[in-house]
């Protein structure tokens, strides 16, 4: 998809070319210096009439009519470049991109210098585009019947850096940084023929949902090199978060147990991951009630995924990531909250499985479906009318009431059997309860932890993904509640004061010593709105948090 152009931005025919315009007193001066002459300085008196903009987030189209090869020119304003930083480009590169999607044209240039401006670096610019391309292209079907209209896609950006005053190179000479070039952005991943599909088929992936990532230069330092690298990390990084989007988009019809395993055995075909997928038999056997007792009479039999990743020759000091998938009642695309933690793993072992840090990972991912063994409801109000008692993996017995904890349970089994893979590092991601989303809003993801150091680890990498997180504390009355049950060592249903602070110490109980923090997603994983970087639904979040929390414990190691 991306090609490093060489010569001047100016002399390129793609459909338009993407330039950012600072709002500085000279607009066309430095990089830009020769534009405005091509134009008799017309340029100029468009922005003094107020046709042109300079204001952050306002985009301007001007038709070249004839003065130079390029068909448009296409400005992003900056605003004031020294309050620009990464999270508001790539939000900026996202407007661009659907403009050109909606306009249907093919092709694209950036001249990608100019939006070098504040803290912004090329590289960063670079990645920040590479992430946005993908993301903002991103839309997930359905299953309905498609127009007969062809669907135009964005085939080809050509990228040009430190360009000013070189002489043009003949097209044949742009260094090739993604070889994908027709790669759909639109993800299809199934028909209505999927429903229910019995077993599974090792290596057969869900259609179209695993990353296509091509291939790249490899980085010998020079500003080319560079800049591809970093394109091709951030397309990596939008990929992924548009896999994890695909996952929690599908109804759960489609998106089974079953459809996870073979996704994840295909994974390890293409990365060098082990894979071990346990069914519900060897899940009895280890003893996992937890696991068992979340899927309990749902017709998908649970299934608990594990992807090994070795970053280093000896296995150890391992960092693990956790994410339950639980089937939701509801069919409906975009409101499987259950299944997003599932998803954000995912995601985040395609980037690992690219990027290759110098880390072992292993992902450990429990799916099953929402009917808890031994709770039941009135079918109208959701009102617990049962109580079971579940023995977990470790031992611990756990009174449950209500049918809305799958996820809780799931954790409990798969926190301890990653301690069984050597885990010194656990994060979990999921969705456990929508009681985060008073607290904090739709855009904030919550968090408990046991360990200052790690979680500063998780929050520098959350920071530098553009992902909010937000820590909450737990107290020794929330070990407590979670400790209140009468028949049982712990308490599964002790209401909804606390709610994230409380689940956190109950999965606190099964983590143990094992430095760790959870994520609380519930607010974050859907959104009811559209945004520059994708559409109303899932989001993909906490993808990009992960993979970089995983090359940042490798470089701090």
């Amino acid at each position: 998809m991306f090609e490093l152009g060489k010569g001047d931005p100016l002399e390129c025919r793609e459909d338009c070319l993407v330039i950012g315009l600072q709002q500085v007193p000279k607009k066309f001066g430095g990089l830009l210096g020769g534009l405005d002459n091509r134009f008799g300085g017309a340029l100029t008196e468009l922005v003094k009439s107020g046709d042109l903009s300079a204001r952050a987030c306002i985009l301007s189209v001007i038709h070249t009519l004839g003065k130079l090869p390029v068909k448009r020119l296409l400005f992003i304003g900056l605003g004031n470049p020294k309050e620009l930083r990464k999270e508001h480009l790539k939000r900026m590169f996202g407007k661009a991109v659907k403009h050109i999607r909606k306009m249907r044209w093919p092709t694209a240039a950036v001249f990608l210098d100019t939006f070098c401006a504040g803290t912004v670096s090329v590289k960063e610019a670079a990645q920040m585009l590479g992430e946005a391309v993908p993301m903002a292209t991103y839309r997930f079907a359905g299953y309905k019947g498609q127009p007969n209209i062809p669907e135009v896609q964005l085939e080809k950006v050509a990228v040009y850096i430190q360009a000013a005053g070189k002489k043009p190179e003949p097209a044949e000479h742009a260094t090739l940084v993604h070889s994908s070039v027709a790669e759909e952005a639109e993800i299809r991943p199934g028909n209505a023929e999927h429903v229910n599909a019995a077993g599974k088929t090792e290596g057969q992936p869900v259609k179209n949902a695993n990353l296509q990532t091509g291939t790249y230069r490899k980085n010998n330092g020079s500003p080319e090199e560079t800049t591809g690298a970093a394109l091709h990390r951030g397309y990596v990084y939008g990929k992924a978060v548009n896999t994890a989007r695909t996952f929690a988009n599908m109804p759960v019809n489609i998106w089974t147990p079953a459809r996870l395993a073979e996704y994840a055995a295909s994974l390890a075909k293409k990365y060098p991951f082990e894979v071990e997928i346990l069914e519900k038999m060897e899940m009895e056997k280890l003893g996992m009630g937890a696991v068992l007792a979340a899927a309990g009479e749902s017709k998908e039999p649970p299934i608990l995924v594990i992807l090994k990743y070795a970053g280093k020759r000896e296995w150890g000091n391992v960092l693990a990531l956790v994410g339950p998938g639980a089937a939701a009642d509801c069919c409906t695309p975009g409101e499987n909250t259950g299944m997003a933690g599932a998803a954000a793993v995912l995601g985040a072992m395609e980037v690992i499985g690219e990027q290759k840090p110098a880390r072992n990972v292993v992902a450990v991912i429990p799916v099953a479906g929402n009917r808890i063994t031994g709770t039941a409801t009135n079918g109208q109000d959701n009102m617990r009318t049962e109580t079971a008692v579940i023995t977990s993996m470790n031992g611990k017995t756990i009174e449950m009431r209500d049918t809305g904890a799958a996820g809780l349970l799931m954790l409990a089994d798969a926190v301890t059997y990653a301690k069984q893979y050597g885990a010194s590092q656990i994060v979990d991601v999921a969705t456990l309860t929508a009681d985060v989303i008073p607290a904090l809003g739709r855009d904030k993801t919550g968090a408990v932890a046991n360990c200052d150091v790690f979680f500063e680890r998780v929050l520098e990498s959350a920071k530098e993904a553009g992902e909010f997180i937000w820590r909450l504390p737990v107290t020794e009355a929330d070990k407590e509640n979670a400790r209140s049950s009468k028949i049982a060592d712990l308490n599964g249903s002790p209401g909804r004061e606390g709610g994230v602070m409380v689940n956190g110490a109950f999965i606190g109980e099964f983590v143990e010593d094992t430095p760790w923090a959870h994520l609380e997603i519930t607010g974050t994983a859907i959104t009811g709105k559209e945004t520059d970087l994708g559409p109303a639904g899932a989001t993909g979040v906490m993808v990009r948090t992960l993979a970089l929390l995983a090359e940042k414990v490798a470089e701090q190691d």
